[in-house]
């Protein structure tokens, strides 16, 4: 932990004295920004999965939207994965906390407060030392004490940047927000949600995507691996292709059981995509109507139909 802070530390401290906030952060760094927020429609594929009987999950972790809202289709036992090891406490600390205290209507309101640019460092740093009790020793800790530096350096400096600003990106609309998550889409699915997730057992390990069957030993009903491979050009040296993908699913494939899911790839935009792999784009396809062996791009329906996700079932 005591490396997370000094990770979270360095991260603010380049921006406060620079007196602005960066775009990203150092890529593929342990301690790169957090997404804030998700930026892809999950309400819009998970919702055309079938859920009964589902028990687990592994799933990278990022914004933790992808773990809350399977949490919110019942799937309380996920393992999550990250190569940036503040995303463990944004998501499990931070955001876990927040949903804990506030309400429906609270929770929006308070999300899109810390995230102002107006917001004073003074209400600021008030609202988070409240959110401490509502988290994990280990979060409690680390937030203390990135709240009290945060505090301490922008008053030395004269500054007033916003701590989520220097630490996460995606902060976005919220109602676009509310449209990409279940957990969202209304009060009683949140209410709902949130006794779900103070039940859930939820583990966090970092972990690189590309060795995943070489950390974890468990197999699952989904894997979900959001749009990691966009970022594969690390390893690859160019962006991925079909080959690309068909290879690494098929090594990843020992972490699901049978009849599992892996939900492989996000597509922002279909036009990007290398469309000579014969994949199926049918808007009717389903978990049911998968064969061995298929990989699919299953459309997410929301505002157009050029967005959806890959997904990959076992047997």
């Amino acid at each position: 932990m005591e490396k997370c802070i000094e990770g979270a530390k360095r991260l603010i401290n380049k921006q406060v004295h620079d007196n602005r906030v960066s775009l990203f952060g150092i890529s593929f760094s342990e301690y790169h920004k957090s997404y804030y927020w998700t930026n892809e429609n999950i309400k819009g594929y998970l919702d055309k999965v079938d859920f009964e009987g589902k028990d687990n999950a592994l799933s990278v972790l990022a914004s933790g939207d992808h773990i809350f809202n399977l949490v919110e289709k019942g799937i309380t036992n996920i393992d999550t994965f990250d190569t940036n090891k503040l995303t463990e406490y944004y998501a499990l600390g931070f955001k876990n906390a927040m949903i804990l205290k506030y309400s429906y209507e609270e929770f929006i309101q308070y999300m899109q407060i810390i995230s102002s640019d107006n917001i004073s460092l003074e209400y600021l740093t008030e609202l988070l030392l409240s959110l401490l009790p509502y988290m994990d020793k280990k979060y409690r800790v680390f937030w203390r004490e990135i709240i009290e530096y945060n505090y301490k350096i922008q008053k030395e400096m004269g500054t007033n940047l916003n701590l989520f600003q220097m630490l996460c990106i995606n902060l976005g609309v919220i109602d676009a927000r509310i449209c990409y998550n279940n957990y969202l889409s209304s009060k009683e699915n949140y209410e709902e949600f949130k006794n779900r997730l103070m039940l859930a057992n939820i583990t966090f390990k970092e972990a690189n995507a590309y060795r995943l069957e070489a950390e974890f030993d468990s197999t699952y009903d989904f894997v979900l691996l959001s749009n990691i491979l966009d970022y594969f050009d690390k390893y690859f040296g160019k962006g991925w292709s079909y080959d690309c993908l068909k290879l690494y699913e098929k090594r990843i494939s020992s972490l699901v059981k049978p009849e599992g899911i892996i939900f492989l790839h996000y597509i922002f935009d279909y036009n990007s995509f290398d469309r000579n792999a014969n994949l199926i784009t049918d808007s009717s396809i389903s978990q049911r109507t998968l064969k061995g062996g298929e990989v699919v791009l299953l459309p997410s329906d929301y505002d157009a139909l050029d967005v959806g996700m890959i997904l990959k079932r076992v047997k």
